[in-house]
């Protein structure tokens, strides 16, 4: 009998937290645009500029497990874009830029884990964790070699070359009402760069540390819940650095 009430007493809190959990699943639209900068000796560089603007699907869960924590998780299709990817020289007889721009193919993912660790009044303050990973496949590219500002070469280029950047975020913040803040002061970027042809079977991996900022204001009636959220990063270095910017609106509903 103890063993019965035992497993009773199991499926009736499992019952109870499914009971508490709140879902949310919806659309989001993002205006992305980042950059990694790494100074590869120190009189050289590159730099790599992606546009990542995407419709994403996105879900959220609420619920209680000895405090209030909400998980996050989304993805995007995968969409044509653009990127940049030049490599700065400089010596004794000036500076050569050589590097391409053209279309990309990328898709990204990402998950999150928020606790609201205390409340101060109205407002409550959270810690959370935050993943985001893009991953890209460069398509034929039109690469220019620039000497002193002049153009001393232009061509196609049809050089395979997959890039993928994983960003890790440790954030506190605090929420009241329909608005949050967050601020992580530990951002680390992780880029990894493929090209099979030129270095066959080998991982070119940058690392950048920095911090993000943002904010979301989010206004809900009924099960509908509309949202705007601001974000920002940069880097603690110039010579390894990652810099974001991301405008999103996001609508969700709730069963």
């Amino acid at each position: 009998m103890a063993a019965i009430r035992i497993g009773l007493t199991v499926v009736l809190l499992l019952a109870a937290s499914r009971a508490a959990a709140q879902v949310t699943v919806g659309a989001e639209y993002d205006r992305d645009r980042f950059t990694y900068h790494f100074d590869t000796t120190s009189s050289s560089f590159f730099e790599q500029r992606y546009n990542a603007d995407n419709v994403w699907i996105v879900g959220t869960v609420r619920y209680v497990a000895g405090i209030p924590l909400v998980t996050t998780a989304g993805f995007t299709p995968s969409r044509d874009s653009t990127a940049d990817d030049y490599d700065t020289f400089v010596d004794a007889t000036g500076t050569l830029v050589s590097g391409t721009t053209g279309p990309i193919s990328i898709h990204s993912w990402r998950i999150g884990q928020l606790a609201e660790v205390a409340r101060v009044g109205h407002a409550a303050l959270t810690l959370s964790y935050r993943l985001r990973a893009d991953t890209s496949d460069f398509r034929v590219g039109h690469k220019t070699v620039v000497q002193n500002g002049v153009t001393i070469a232009a061509f196609d280029v049809t050089t395979p070359e997959f890039t993928s950047s994983m960003v890790h975020e440790i954030a506190g913040g605090v929420r009241m009402g329909g608005f949050r803040a967050e601020l992580a002061p530990a951002t680390l970027g992780r880029l990894v760069v493929q090209l099979p042809d030129k270095y066959p079977g080998q991982d070119l991996v940058y690392l950048a540390k920095g911090a993000a900022g943002s904010a979301s204001f989010t206004v809900t009636r009924s099960h509908v819940s509309f949202a705007v959220d601001v974000q920002h990063a940069w880097s603690y270095s110039s010579t390894a650095s990652l810099s974001r910017n991301i405008l999103a609106v996001r609508l969700s509903v709730s069963p």
